[in-house]
C-alpha cells in the first residue's frame, strides 16, 4: 500500500463522486496508465476500422471512376 497526499480540495471532489476514496484513486491511477500506454483500446480500434473500411470503398469508387472515365477517353481519341 502506498500512502498518497493529495490537496484538501480534490480530496472533497473525490468524495461528490465516490464515497470510497481508495477505490476512486486505485481506478483512475489504472485508466490513465491503460490510456497512457500507447496501445489503442478495442472499441477505438473497431471504430478506426469501421472508418477504414468506409474510406476504402470511397477510394474504391473514385478508381472505378477514374478507369472508366480514362477508357472513355481512349475509346474517344481512337475514333478521332
Amino acid at each position: 500500500m502506498v500512502q498518497v497526499s493529495l490537496p484538501d480540495e480534490l480530496v472533497a471532489r473525490i468524495y461528490e463522486v465516490a464515497p470510497d476514496r481508495a477505490a476512486f484513486v486505485s481506478e483512475a491511477v489504472r485508466r490513465f496508465l491503460r490510456d497512457s500506454s500507447g496501445a489503442p483500446r478495442d472499441d477505438e480500434t473497431s471504430r478506426l476500422n469501421e472508418l477504414a473500411e468506409e474510406l476504402n470503398r470511397e477510394a474504391e469508387d473514385v478508381l472505378e471512376y477514374q478507369v472508366i472515365y480514362r477508357l472513355k477517353w481512349l475509346l474517344a481519341s481512337m475514333k478521332a
